[in-house]
């Protein structure tokens, strides 16, 4: 649902919700949309969609949001693995 959701945004010129917009942009801005749904042509018209959207203010904060869970996420999964690694002698 929610990669159609994208591909109905970039391909069809959906209004997208902010979250779609905030996920396109992101999705788009680290290049690995294509990996997540290969239906989405690389046209120019696509591109220059995802590009307004990361450019715009669709989502901005949700994008922001998305990035900081990411690095909570990571930062939080490397201090549990550090934790159950038992100290050196």
């Amino acid at each position: 649902m929610l990669l159609a959701d994208i591909h109905a945004v970039l391909v069809d010129g959906a209004e997208p919700t902010p979250r779609s917009a905030a996920l396109a942009a992101l999705l788009y801005g680290s290049g690995t949309l294509p990996q997540f749904d290969p239906e989405i042509p690389w046209t120019s018209p696509v591109i220059a969609r995802a590009e307004e959207l990361k450019d715009g203010n669709w989502g901005a904060e949700g994008t922001a949001r998305a990035v900081a869970r990411t690095v909570t996420a990571s930062i939080v999964s490397s201090v549990a693995v550090a934790a159950g690694v038992p100290p050196r002698s």
